[in-house]
């Protein structure tokens, strides 16, 4: 645990997709390789999970495949973040599935994170975290129209009827948010790693793919 204080019973649940040539950043091989393209997914979710690890207790890898090789070392001691399926449907359906699984085994609030901004300062989700104690739902914008973190102190259904891998993303899930009467807070907004120029942007703000390849 880093140095910041924390909410007690947070989970960070990480949704992560197994390095599968030709399945994860596919938007990158316009530039690099099918290869390539795996080590860059590689190194960006070793780069978020291990950040998750150091600063919080409670740390859950939501994988499409929780049997690959890459997740192994993580359910591992030493790391000890526990792995476990993300389930069918869409990226919703599968989000509301382990958050209801969290708030079910007693967690008080929950932290959703992708694996797309390797580059975000520990301050922004220590941020988002303290943020909770303010308001039920907290959310971290990115430029294309969609949020690189999503906080929450209860299991609402905030998911429904969202266009997902569309730039209207994060307007649809604050449409819910306030149909259900929910207070919330935007942090400022951020980007996600989808093209060649973002991980340009990326490795200009100091993260370096290269050397946290796994």
């Amino acid at each position: 645990m880093g140095e910041w204080p924390v909410m007690d019973k947070l989970r960070v649940i990480i949704m992560c997709k197994a390095p599968v040539a030709g399945r994860v950043k596919t938007r990158l091989m316009r530039a690099y390789s099918a290869d390539e393209a795996v080590a860059i997914h590689k190194a960006m979710a070793t780069t978020v999970i291990e950040r998750a690890l150091r600063l919080f207790d409670d740390v859950f890898i939501a994988a499409d495949d929780p049997a690959h090789p890459f997740f192994a070392r993580f359910d591992a001691p030493g790391f000890d973040a526990q792995v476990v399926a993300q389930g069918e449907g869409d990226l919703g359906a599968r989000m509301a599935r382990v958050m209801h699984d969290a708030f079910k085994q007693g967690a008080a609030s929950v932290i959703l994170l992708g694996t797309d901004s390797p580059h975000m300062p520990d301050a922004r989700l220590m941020e988002a975290a303290e943020a909770l104690a303010a308001n039920d739902v907290v959310l971290g914008p990115v430029e294309d129209g969609g949020y690189d973190l999503l906080a929450v102190g209860h299991d609402w259904p905030i998911f429904a009827d969202v266009t997902w891998s569309t730039s209207s993303v994060l307007d649809q899930t604050l449409a819910n948010i306030k149909r259900l009467g929910l207070s919330f807070d935007l942090l400022a907004p951020s980007f996600d790693i989808d093209t060649p120029e973002d991980l340009v942007r990326a490795e200009a703000s100091g993260w370096c793919w290269q050397g946290d390849e796994a």
